[in-house]
């Protein structure tokens, strides 16, 4: 969410020493700030334990003894705790999904928490903070109900259709009607928690318009929300009378465009599909492949939309890209500077970390590059078998092109069976480039 529209979370911070006598000041701080926040018991003895291993971490391999500054965020659906420490070396490989601590050794029993802290929350980011310190932060999202079985309202609606910013009982009537009438894995996890909708719209990590009629019965709806600051996801418009989609379509989409247009936003992209009617204004970023149980496959196809002039910006890529970026970029119209990068020998070293983004009901799993190493090829492998043998039948992998080290990886992808399916013009610091795994069955 780009920070212009996110409303600031409510933060409670400290700075101490890393030393294993603070142990239990940390995890004395998160579970009152976790409280504080109103988080339920497991989600808060969860995030709980994963700050109380990265802490231990930091003491015993990465800055002992130096400070450490501890932030506890407040996201309504979520909480956050952020860690900013020195680093001189950093070799924080545990963190992978993939790792496994074989304990037979005193330093694979200290990573043994790592495991654990990465597993216990929803979401790990790693950043360089500037003056050789990292900032690792992690999430842990509240629980909510699912939403209620109940009967669909009735499909027709009378009297005039108008679009509005809906309050919250419009709001978990458009997402529970939304959830019923694409009940597929394309719509985000969210869905099935109204409650939980209404929250990060709330905290401004997604806005609504619905379409009611006179009476008020919800005749359709778009969420959005900033992937950054510049592109939005559009999650829609779906209408629950078909004979108006054509129109009620196209007024949410016109609504959600007003509302876009006094933001720093350039364009809009669609990951999950568009009514018939509304094709026509976007441009096609292609489409992946959904495989399913039982040999099902369909196609997940993204749209892409200019609200504004195309400034331009540089991207990095290795050579083998090259033909494909040449001509995704010309058929879109989208004005780049492709800079390659070689290997001059410089030296690789330490631990790549990849992050991992499970969808579990769509047999999917998303990989990010978050820190470079010197063992990406191996670390590739291990992440596909790893989740090949946990059942997962669609890997994907995101690479930044305004992030120089990704390129490194290009070649890696390529030649583990992975293929570029789509770019996102201006979802990371430049435009994301989405591969996903062709080679045999993961």
């Amino acid at each position: 969410m780009s920070a212009a529209n996110r409303e600031p979370d409510p933060v409670l911070a400290m700075q101490l020493e890393a030393r294993p006598s603070f142990l239990s000041v940390v995890t004395g701080f998160v579970d009152s700030a976790a409280r504080a926040f109103g988080m339920g018991r497991e989600e808060t003895l969860k995030i709980g334990l994963a700050a109380e291993e990265i802490f231990s971490f930091a003491c015993e391999r990465i800055c002992p003894g130096k400070p450490v500054d501890i932030r506890c965020l407040d996201g309504k659906y979520f909480m956050g705790v952020a860690f900013r420490f020195p680093v001189s070396a950093l070799d924080m490989g545990a963190l992978n999904i993939t790792a496994s601590a074989r304990c037979d050794r005193e330093e694979d029993l200290e990573e043994t928490g790592l495991i654990l802290a990465s597993r216990s929350v929803d979401r790990l980011r790693i950043d360089p903070d500037g003056r050789n310190r990292v900032r690792l932060s992690v999430e842990k999202d509240k629980s909510y109900p699912p939403a209620p079985e109940e009967s669909p309202a009735p499909a027709a609606f009378r009297g005039t259709v108008a679009t509005a910013t809906p309050d919250g009982e419009a709001l978990k009537r458009y997402v529970i009607q939304a959830s019923r009438l694409s009940p597929g894995p394309l719509l985000p996890d969210f869905f099935r928690y109204p409650g939980k909708v209404v929250d990060m719209a709330a905290a401004g990590d997604v806005q609504a318009v619905v379409a009611a009629d006179e009476t008020g019965r919800v005749a359709g709806g778009i969420l959005f929300r900033f992937l950054t600051e510049r592109v939005v996801e559009i999650l829609g418009p779906q209408v629950f009378d078909p004979p108006a989609t054509e129109k009620v379509a196209a007024d949410l989409l016109d609504a959600c465009i007003a509302r876009t247009a006094r933001t720093k936003a350039i364009g809009l992209v669609s990951l999950t599909g568009l009514p018939g009617p509304v094709q026509s204004q976007f441009e096609s970023l292609g489409a992946l492949t959904l495989f399913g149980k039982g040999g099902r496959v369909s196609e997940r196809p993204a749209w892409y939309r200019l609200l504004h002039e195309d400034p331009g910006c540089v991207v990095w890529t290795d050579g083998a890209l090259g033909e494909f970026l040449q001509g995704e970029y010309g058929r879109l119209f989208l004005a780049r500077e492709i800079r390659e990068v070689r290997d001059l020998g410089e030296t690789r070293s330490g631990s790549s970390i990849f992050s991992a983004e499970v969808h579990r009901e769509r047999s999917e799993a998303v990989l990010r590059p978050l820190w470079p190493g010197g063992d990406l090829a191996a670390n590739l492998e291990r992440h596909v078998r790893f989740l090949g043998e946990e059942g997962f039948l669609n890997l994907l992998f995101e690479l930044d092109l305004g992030v120089s080290w990704h390129a490194s990886l290009v070649p890696v992808l390529l030649g583990r069976g992975f293929r570029p399916g789509m770019i996102l013009p201006f979802a990371g610091q430049a435009d994301l480039v989405v591969f996903q795994y062709h080679g045999t069955e993961p």
